[in-house]
């Protein structure tokens, strides 16, 4: 419920006392548990995040990398897809609080760990970091944009990172050599 309020409205414009009434509770009852407007927020996003990174993760490992990686950004890209206003709001910094976009960072850099395993590379390597982070950029930003033209091309959209990523790592592997 909560989630849903802040995702239908700024945070600026969302009440605490419309989010208690809806779940049947009084006022004092959220603060009692959550403490304040902003922390209810941060644990609202909590559920929203965990889902986005189980999608993620259950991409089968029989599957070749390349394949892998493939299923993997279809599953973001249709997550963003079903839940247009939560993504841009993950996106945009949660509100701006420093809370949440530490967890999106954090939850980006699990994900940029998964892809460097199944492709092979060592995630400490700092040009390996930079180049990754940088294509999980691309990404988000590609997807927002998708988000904000209805009727974009979700195959192309998937095609095109995955090439983004195949000329990155190709790039990464052609330096290391």
């Amino acid at each position: 419920m909560a989630l849903d309020e802040f995702l239908a409205r700024d945070y600026d414009d969302v009440m605490v006392d419309d989010i208690a009434a809806r779940a049947g509770v009084s006022h004092g009852l959220v603060f009692q548990y959550f403490g304040s407007k902003k922390e209810l927020y941060v644990a609202a996003l909590e559920p929203l995040l965990a889902g986005f990174r189980a999608r993620m993760e259950s991409v089968p490992d029989g599957l070749g990398a390349e394949q892998r990686l493939r299923r993997a950004v279809a599953a973001y890209y249709d997550d963003a897809a079903a839940h247009p206003a939560a993504y841009r709001s993950l996106m945009s910094g949660g509100a701006g609080f420093r809370e949440v976009f530490e967890r999106i960072e954090a939850q980006r850099w699990e994900e940029i760990g998964l892809i460097a395993s199944v492709a092979g590379l060592d995630v400490e390597r700092a040009d390996v970091r930079a180049v990754l982070r940088g294509w999980v950029g691309f990404l988000e930003a590609a997807i927002l944009a998708s988000l904000d033209r209805p009727g974009a091309d979700r195959d192309a959209l998937v095609d095109a990172a995955i090439a983004a990523f195949d000329a990155a790592v190709g790039t990464l592997r052609a330096h290391a050599a």
